[in-house]
């Protein structure tokens, strides 16, 4: 009986040890994209994707982010089968790591992996949005007029390592810019058009992603206030006023303008934001299409915060 209990104990510590050990994989022979975007896109692409997040690696990732390297090179490839393969490799990772963030919190820290995670999926940012405007094959993890929650659970596993997710929420914010600056311009040229076609599409890709970062930092602290559209709508009122608004303009305090130029939200004491921002409300008031497209920016941002 004591001999086989011995080996009773010898098995299950040795099962033990292999369900705790984060071994490192063995990875594929060849670093060509096309054999890494077969792996990963072929039915055992997610197996595969599990097994690299889940070791840990003695280089921090370093070697297995290389993988994926060719991701980003190729995202906007003129040739079309280069930038569809590099749209298709990324889409797997993104859907892996929205549907796996659960269990993706409790691997090993791999910052290089994240941060290669990070440089793949960045090209794709407005694609998660709807916009697909120089990538291939790459659709949004779900309709982007939902609350986005997978979507929200892929910018909540991109916190895991802090240096990769400052620059994933960098990217997200400066194309959200982009998108902002465009419905701006758009807006002030034809304010009757500015709550219809490209200019409000533009908006409310801006609205996306700005609360998917918002949102997808709350996720994984879900003690925070959950993220309203406050803030980044004044940003867009800024945006328009900003063309237009002289310092002489009745309806905006002169203590808001430097130099002639409106200061942004960023520049405006934190006690003087509400008034600022009733100020931009009124200065854009003979514009109610503008006023309408703003108002839809705001609902986005807050179907998606309140959605998860």
């Amino acid at each position: 009986m004591t001999a086989r209990w011995a080996v009773f104990v010898v098995a299950l510590v040795g099962l033990l040890a292999a369900c705790t050990t984060n071994r490192e994989p063995d990875l594929p022979p060849s670093s060509d994209p096309a054999a890494i975007a077969e792996r990963v896109t072929g039915p055992d692409g997610p197996a595969f994707l599990q097994d690299i997040v889940a070791a840990s690696w003695d280089d921090g990732g370093a070697r297995a982010g290389e993988l994926f390297a060719w991701i980003p090179r190729d995202a906007h490839s003129d040739d079309p089968a280069v930038a569809a393969r590099a749209g298709q490799t990324a889409h797997v990772i993104a859907a892996f790591l929205a549907d796996e963030r659960d269990t993706i919190t409790d691997t090993p820290d791999n910052p290089a992996l994240w941060r290669s995670f990070t440089d793949s999926l960045i090209p794709y940012q407005g694609a998660l949005v709807g916009d697909d405007q120089g990538i291939a094959d790459f659709a949004p993890l779900e309709g982007p007029e939902s609350q986005m929650r997978r979507t929200a659970s892929l910018f909540a596993t991109m916190t895991k390592d802090s240096t990769a997710d400052r620059a994933w929420a960098d990217a997200a914010n400066a194309k959200a810019q982009t998108y902002e600056e465009a419905f701006a311009k758009a807006a002030v040229t034809e304010p009757l058009q500015a709550d219809t076609g490209d200019a409000q599409q533009a908006l409310l890709q801006a609205a996306r992603l700005r609360s998917l970062v918002a949102t997808g930092d709350r996720l994984v602290n879900p003690d925070a206030p959950r993220p309203v559209p406050t803030y980044a709508e004044t940003v867009v009122m800024y945006r328009v006023a900003s063309l237009t608004a002289r310092d002489d303009d009745p309806h905006i305090n002169d203590e808001f303008f430097r130099n002639g130029s409106l200061l942004p939200p960023n520049e405006i004491p934190e006690e003087d934001l509400s008034i600022y921002r009733a100020q931009l409300r009124v200065y854009l008031v003979p514009w109610p299409q503008i006023n309408a497209a703003i108002d839809q920016f705001a609902s986005t941002y807050s179907l998606i915060a309140d959605g998860q």
